[in-house]
């Protein structure tokens, strides 16, 4: 079999290495968007000279990008559906708790109601008792003379 393919290589033929890998950086880049990275290790960094401006007490505030507006914006969002979340919650728990301690406090309301009632039977039936006893012994008093 006699192959003339010139890309296949031979036995003794020397392949060049791949061309070395370019240095590695300062820092880890992120594995995912959206993922933190490390910043560079800076031991000695000064800020350009031009990149330092001095902010006057009525200088406007810096530009807001579209990508910063909007991750204001998903920020925003985000505050209001786990706000909204919480209050749905926060109804169905409150409810639930106020049901329980309306329920204790009839409860204990009752107990209370009930005690007086029975405080204020017995002494009515005591007094009734006694003033039916008074007029029985007034009778027979009146009738041995």
């Amino acid at each position: 079999m006699n192959h003339d393919d010139n890309s296949i290589p031979l036995l003794t033929e020397i392949i060049p290495l791949a061309p070395a890998a370019p240095a590695a950086q300062d820092y880890a880049a992120p594995m995912q968007p959206g993922a933190f990275h490390t910043q560079p290790a800076a031991t000695h960094y000064q800020a350009p000279a031009a990149a330092t401006p001095v902010m006057s007490p009525m200088a406007p505030p810096p530009q807001v990008t579209p990508a910063a507006e909007q991750y204001r914006q998903w920020e925003q969002e985000i505050r209001e559906n786990v706000l909204q979340s919480l209050l749905e919650r926060v109804d169905t728990v409150l409810h639930q708790h106020l049901q329980d301690q309306m329920a204790l406090a009839l409860d204990h309301l009752s107990d209370i109601v009930m005690q007086r009632v029975k405080e204020g039977l017995h002494d009515a039936l005591a007094e009734t008792v006694e003033r039916a006893v008074a007029e029985e012994m007034a009778r027979f008093s009146s009738s041995k003379k």
